[in-house]
């Protein structure tokens, strides 16, 4: 906890020093972490937003180098200010995951300077693409493409354009989302590897393909990218790697290494190491805060109150937690909610020698979904959005992610007021969905599925549930289940009340 106390407390006289900094904290900087956690509130986007969505740099505490920006609830922007500092610190993170990537013992590093890395994330001005960046002046990578040209591309064609290209260059390490690998590899085992043979006719890639099919007719199987490309490492992100863990390895021959980054991090702020066995905060990008879940309850109650924090050093195996992290190297976030839930599952890697907590994702918090890392945050108003431009009549409704099939997506639990099938249902909420979120068009074109089903609830369904609820003297706030992630037992609950068949 030494480094991430000193680092906090320079920080704190850096905000100290800015207008944004007295406005979240008061005029005299806290002396202690103590004294921070007591005296300045627990923040979320809003708290900045004067500041950062009309970008007044003369507020910061640090000038910064670049803006970058995320995908916020339902599809807005929020931005982002990148200093120097941290930059520097964004392709240091990258690198760190690249090398961890490499390997599966500790001390030994392959990764080697002119290896070829296929990025296929966003580019700028999200803050994936100021890693590659950031990254390309720390550490000598080809890129493919190369960054320059990934920033004149939409998001298909930066992947179509990296494996197109690596089948003549080779590819030595993967940087990628979950779900694009996995669909990369479906295609190879439907025999999609013609396709590009014919459309390739190039000496590198006849020899490639050549070398690939000699060694899939000696496994009795179709050609799979592990058979064309002897990667090093695959960097994957996103919070359905585990759903998607097997399935990259038997088609790259490759454990991936999951990170965990966001743009208010900024960047990577945990990895797995080379046992991927959970991935690790690293302590000297952000100052870290945990919410235990009871408190998050707590607060789901009850607005006002201000949840109770825990620090790194004491967590408990087996809580879930949301994530509140304090910006380093002139920054603007000051113990700000992320909405992810973790879970802690060890102290300490005795046998690796890392005395760091490791931890694994749970998911968001409440009422936001992400799906494969594509949609950015799917809330409450987006929902109720596509289900209203529907114009089918309806009485109340929820929805959760849920495995559907080989993909997570959104399984949709509706009590109509007429009938109504409930595969219509779901076909015309996907298409408003497909108006209203560009991120959903992405998912759907690039993995070519329909991520939403839909189970029609009898009539009279919520009703049921609700009286339910008032004859075991549940409170007022909680007498109809929340609309975004009902928990399992909630769903048990209206499926028995409402008797539903699913679509």
């Amino acid at each position: 906890m030494d480094i991430q106390e000193r680092l906090l407390l320079e920080q704190l006289q850096l905000m100290g020093r800015s207008e944004l900094g007295r406005t979240i904290m008061g005029e005299h900087p806290p002396q202690s972490v103590q004294e921070f956690r007591e005296r300045v509130p627990i923040t979320t986007y809003e708290d900045y937003a004067f500041c950062l969505d009309e970008r007044k740099e003369d507020l910061l505490p640090e000038k910064p180098v670049a803006w970058a920006h995320t995908s916020g609830r339902s599809g807005s922007y929020k931005w982002y200010p990148c200093t120097a500092r941290s930059f520097a610190k964004i392709g240091e993170g990258v690198l760190a995951w690249l090398i961890l990537s490499t390997t599966n013992q500790r001390g030994v590093v392959r990764l080697e300077p002119g290896d070829i890395l296929v990025y296929n994330v966003a580019s700028r001005p999200y803050m994936s693409g100021f890693g590659a960046m950031s990254l390309a002046e720390l550490f000598e990578m080809r890129y493919v493409p190369t960054v320059e040209e990934m920033e004149q591309m939409s998001f298909q064609e930066r992947i179509q354009a990296g494996f197109r290209m690596g089948m003549r260059t080779g590819i030595d390490v993967v940087g990628s989302i979950s779900s694009v690998l996995v669909k990369i590899g479906d295609e190879f085992s439907k025999g999609a590897s013609a396709k590009v043979s014919a459309a390739m006719l190039h000496p590198a890639v006849l020899a490639r393909m050549g070398r690939a099919w000699v060694r899939s007719r000696l496994a009795r199987r179709a050609i799979l990218p592990r058979d064309l490309w002897r990667v090093k490492g695959i960097m994957v992100s996103g919070m359905d790697t585990d759903i998607y863990r097997d399935r990259i390895r038997e088609y790259w021959g490759v454990e991936p290494t999951e990170g965990y980054g966001m743009t208010e991090g900024p960047a990577t702020i945990a990895v797995q190491a080379w046992d991927r066995k959970g991935l690790y905060f690293l302590p000297d990008v952000s100052f870290l805060e945990f919410i235990p879940e009871s408190e998050w309850t707590r607060w789901r109650a009850d607005e006002s109150y201000m949840p109770k924090t825990v620090l790194l050093d004491e967590v408990e195996l087996g809580t879930r937690y949301e994530v509140v992290l304090t910006n380093f190297y002139g920054g603007p976030m000051m113990r700000y909610r992320l909405h992810d839930l973790v879970e802690f599952v060890r102290y300490r890697d005795e046998d690796e020698g890392i005395e760091l907590p490791s931890m694994t994702f749970a998911g968001r918090v409440a009422d936001l979904i992400d799906l494969a890392n594509f949609t950015g945050l799917i809330d409450e108003k987006l929902i109720w959005q596509a289900i209203a431009n529907t114009g089918i009549p309806h009485e109340e409704w929820a929805v959760r992610k849920e495995l559907l099939g080989e993909h997570a997506g959104l399984h949709l639990y509706i009590e109509l007021k007429e009938d109504v099938a409930a595969e219509d249902v779901a076909q015309r909420v996907h298409e408003q969905l497909m108006d209203l979120n560009p991120f959903y068009v992405d998912l759907v074109s690039f993995l070519e599925i329909r991520p939403m089903q839909v189970t029609v609830l009898r009539q009279g369904t919520f009703q049921r549930y609700t009286q339910k609820q008032m004859a075991a003297g549940v409170d007022v706030a909680h007498l109809k289940p929340r609309h975004m992630n009902a928990p399992d037992a909630v769903i048990a609950d209206l499926l028995h009340a409402g008797d539903g068949a699913g679509g």
